[in-house]
């Protein structure tokens, strides 16, 4: 009975002996998983900024932006400039990830980023610039109406969908309001 205790005993502290040196071995090995991982992601992001970044290229130069009023058009691209300025600035931030936690946050804040605001942007501004001709008789339409140009040119790539929601109200409720007097022509006409 003493004997297997003393070789039950010797084994353990053998054990407990290598055991530091067997974790030392892993702890080393793990830094290059990371480092993989962290390249990969940033790899990926990279690609994903580049993309995002070609898009607004496309916007900046597209017929539907170059069709708008001079000075609209010169303030849309400037925030398409601005943009991506931003994604250039993000990239580098990526590029310089050294951890998953920051391009766990560099890809948080891609996502945020959207693109389709200034095709929303170009689509609000149009319709605004349609509707300015019918509400030249109608002063709150035109209040209504210079309030959504200027909200929409106040958009950006990180704006929120309740800011775009507030853009088309502003529209919306020009709309209501050039409909409003066009039923009451049409009831004064019949009358």
């Amino acid at each position: 009975m003493n004997r297997n205790r003393r070789i039950t005993a010797t084994l353990l502290a053998t054990a407990a002996l290598a055991a530091p040196s067997a974790l030392a071995s892993t702890a080393e090995a793990r830094p290059d998983k990371p480092a993989k991982t962290v390249k990969s992601q940033s790899k990926q992001l990279l690609k994903d900024i580049a993309g995002k970044d070609k898009r607004l290229a496309r916007m900046a130069t597209s017929n539907a932006v170059e069709g708008l009023a001079d000075d609209t058009e010169a303030e849309v691209v400037a925030n398409v400039t601005d943009a991506r300025t931003a994604l250039a600035d993000l990239a580098t931030t990526v590029e310089a990830a050294d951890s998953t936690v920051d391009t766990r946050a560099a890809r948080k804040e891609l996502r945020s980023f959207r693109v389709e605001n200034f095709r929303i942007v170009v689509n609000v501004v149009k319709k605004v610039e349609r509707l300015e001709e019918a509400a030249a008789a109608d002063p709150e339409a035109v209040v209504h109406l210079a309030a959504a140009e200027a909200a929409a040119l106040e958009i950006t790539a990180t704006s929120t969908k309740a800011d775009i929601r507030a853009v088309r109200a502003h529209v919306q409720a020009a709309q209501a309001e050039l409909e409003g007097d066009t039923e009451t022509e049409t009831e004064g006409a019949t009358a």
